[in-house]
């Protein structure tokens, strides 16, 4: 009866044990030291409770692609996740295939509800690969570094964050997404480089920060009313491409399209724009208002008049005013001269008047000397 105990367990640990070897062909380690890599993973946890009328629900599922196999060769303190990553002669390299995340939460009770979600991926098309560096950290895809000490470098970062609420038949909702477009960072004999979306090349330069297109837009809706504020850098319109940095020291570049050589302190961005709309009811159109152009004024109506519903400024000129300095004649009448500017009085009755106290004043000045 022993016996056959001992066979069933050896057929299992045999089985494993193939299993085991199967699912960990794609890591491969040779001549490193301190070595962590594991294949694709995904998880899901995800709670929910129902009491009295109350429902409440959340998830946070978490997910590392990538394809193809992990390998650290003559390395030291190698971390690989995912797939398709590679580290030569490195330390302290850090290497993860695609990632995202989408935490979300959702609420409600007496015909009332809410929901929130914050669904975050870093994509990137390719392979990380480190090659004689020291510090690096690569996340998504594409990323490339060789010689170089201090490199952290990002495929293309999306997040969406959105808030939704339903209370007494009147919806409200918001959202904002960010996002950095572009796959495949290179950096090569250089030292404290950040390399963000993709497109971005640095050789031979000492702090740098590279950022392909990025487009940020926030949205909020109550009932009819909708509001955007979308932002971009780059992109479309001449601003795509690569940004290139070489010997180098203190560039920072974003939008892609941007080259320093041999520059220091340098900042480079690529055009810039924004379209900020409102709209309100199911058939209103969205008044848009482009960051980038300025209001052109309306013009004015061919008799001089404001338009009804429009103000005018109060100290502006008007067409039946009197250029300053000119004499003002009364309309109809005939023209009188010898008048003061605005006043339309006689010139004369002042002569008279400082005449006279010209003479009062000569007068108390005899007085004054004969008194004493």
């Amino acid at each position: 009866m022993r016996a056959k105990w001992l066979l069933v367990i050896a057929a299992v640990m045999a089985v494993t044990l193939g299993t085991a070897q199967t699912a960990l062909a794609d890591n491969n380690a040779t001549g490193t030291v301190g070595a962590v890599q594991t294949g694709p993973v995904g998880v899901t946890p995800t709670a929910d409770v129902s009491q009295a009328g109350a429902t409440a629900a959340a998830s946070v599922p978490v997910a590392v692609g990538g394809s193809g196999n992990n390998t650290a060769t003559n390395s030291v303190g190698a971390v690989q996740a995912g797939g398709g990553n590679s580290s030569n002669d490195s330390t302290g390299s850090v290497q993860v295939s695609s990632v995202s995340a989408s935490p979300s939460a959702s609420a409600g009770a007496s015909g009332s509800s809410a929901s929130a979600s914050v669904p975050v991926t870093v994509g990137g098309s390719g392979n990380n690969t480190a090659s004689s560096s020291t510090g690096g950290v690569q996340i998504g895809g594409g990323n490339s570094s060789s010689g170089s000490a201090g490199v952290l470098q990002s495929g293309s970062p999306q997040a969406s964050p959105t808030v939704g609420a339903s209370i007494v038949g009147e919806a409200v909702s918001a959202s904002a997404p960010v996002g950095v477009a572009g796959s495949g960072n290179s950096a090569a004999d250089s030292v404290g480089a950040a390399q963000v979306g993709g497109g971005n090349t640095v050789t031979r330069s000492f702090l740098a920060a590279q950022s392909g297109a990025v487009t940020a837009g926030t949205t909020a809706g109550a009932g009819d009313t909708t509001t955007s504020a979308p932002v971009t850098v780059g992109g479309g319109g001449g601003g795509g491409g690569t940004n290139s940095a070489t010997d180098s020291v203190g560039t920072a570049q974003v939008g892609g399209g941007n080259t320093a050589t041999g520059s220091t302190g340098t900042v480079q961005s690529g055009p810039v724009g924004g379209t900020p709309s409102v709209g309100s009811g199911p058939t209103a159109t969205a008044a848009s208002t482009p960051a980038a152009s300025a209001s052109t004024p309306a013009p004015a109506s061919a008799a001089g008049a404001p338009s009804p519903g429009t103000r005018t400024s109060e100290g502006a000129p008007r067409q039946d005013r009197n250029t300053f300095g000119a004499t003002k004649t009364p309309t109809g009448g005939p023209r009188t001269l010898g008048q003061l500017p605005f006043t339309g009085l006689g010139l004369l009755l002042f002569v008279l008047l400082g005449l006279t106290l010209v003479a009062t004043g000569f007068t108390a000045r005899a007085r004054t000397r004969l008194s004493v």
